[in-house]
């Protein structure tokens, strides 16, 4: 536990140090992937399938505001959709424009969750976002949540009827729009995974909210819980055709996907848990505190190699040399002891004796 701890406080330090060089680059590798998938996916028209057309605009991407991607996205599936008939152009065009109004509306914030909920329906790991975003974010969340199964829904019908679609006779014209029409008014799988996903965020939300213990693990269990067994009651009733292994197997993916958001976000230890009570001249007050697993700091240990003697740090290694040229020449050394004392002065006679002060006044 302690080393997965380190691990997460080293990710975020790294996140906040390289900042302003990692937003863009997640913006790049967002923008390029949610093309790379609507190409993939659609691929209509042959000019926005080239790398250089995909890098280029992944990375205008990854220097404008995140909402751009969203747009841009938009752009392209709208462009490829024109590719395959104009009919089904306008029908998403109007669509688009529908779920644009709402989306920049009541949730501007949610562009992650626009583009990686189609994603999450392609890897069939679709119920990641509904407990996902019940976790970290709000119910207004519902709107972006819908706004993209809506798209991975519409992308679905018109890439199984292709064949209609793609008919050069000239009569099919209104036949097309019908079909385009009917297939999103009639598509009974669309609008119950919607009620679906947007039930489970509000369940996962109220519960992780409430101050029970483990109020996160419940709430992730309970979502994912309720939303296979509501999928899979639908399946027997309206027979939408849902792939029951698929959808245990997205279940079980998608719950350990979630353990890794809680414990990189709420991370706690309910064994410390305090409940306090006070009041003022007003009210009185309940609270329960759970601390978080964190790491303290670590303390610093300062080992000294040097050694003391009488009050004075002096290192071991320092000593008093005197210079050889002096030495040779029988000129006179100053030497400082370790007490600070200079040596006797020399005093020259007049007849070159040499002799110190001390002698001289002895002498006298």
């Amino acid at each position: 536990m302690t080393a997965l701890l380190e691990l997460r406080e080293t990710l975020k330090n790294f996140y906040v140090k390289n900042e302003i060089y990692l937003y863009p680059l997640i913006k790049f590798t967002v923008a390029l992937i949610s093309l790379l998938m609507i190409n993939n996916y659609m691929g209509y028209m042959e000019l926005l399938k080239h790398v250089a057309v995909v890098l280029v605009i992944s990375l205008t991407c990854s220097f404008l505001p995140k909402n751009f991607i969203v747009i841009v996205s938009a752009l392209y599936v709208l462009m490829h959709t024109y590719a395959l008939a104009l009919e089904c152009a306008i029908v998403m065009l109007a669509v688009l424009a529908i779920m644009f109004f709402l989306y920049f509306r009541y949730s501007p914030k949610d562009t992650l969750v626009v583009l990686l909920t189609p994603l999450c329906f392609i890897l069939k790991v679709p119920f990641i976002m509904p407990v996902a975003l019940g976790l970290l974010s709000a119910p207004l969340s519902a709107i972006s949540l819908s706004c993209g199964t809506i798209v991975y829904f519409i992308i679905k019908f018109m890439s199984d009827n292709i064949a209609i679609f793609s008919a050069t006779d000239a009569q099919t014209g209104s036949q097309k729009l019908k079909v385009m029409l009917d297939g999103i008014l009639d598509n009974k799988a669309m609008f119950i995974t919607v009620i679906v996903f947007v039930l489970t965020l509000i369940i996962v939300y109220a519960i992780r909210r409430s101050s029970m213990d483990h109020s996160w693990n419940i709430a992730m269990y309970t979502g994912i819980s309720v939303s296979v067994v509501l999928l899979l009651i639908c399946e027997f009733l309206f027979d939408l055709k849902f792939s029951v292994v698929s959808m245990v197997i997205g279940a079980v993916v998608s719950l350990g996907v979630c353990m890794i958001i809680q414990f990189l976000e709420f991370n706690v230890d309910y064994s410390r848990t305090e409940i306090v009570q006070f009041e003022d001249d007003e009210y009185y007050y309940y609270v329960k505190a759970v601390p978080k697993n964190i790491l303290s700091a670590p303390e610093k240990k300062v080992k000294r190699i040097n050694r003391q003697i009488k009050g004075r740090t002096v290192k071991a290694s320092q000593k008093q040399e005197v210079p050889r040229a002096s030495m040779s020449s029988g000129a006179p050394v100053r030497l400082k002891n370790s007490q600070n004392m200079e040596t006797p002065k020399t005093i020259k006679t007049a007849n070159g004796v040499s002799r110190t002060a001390a002698n001289r006044e002895n002498k006298e």
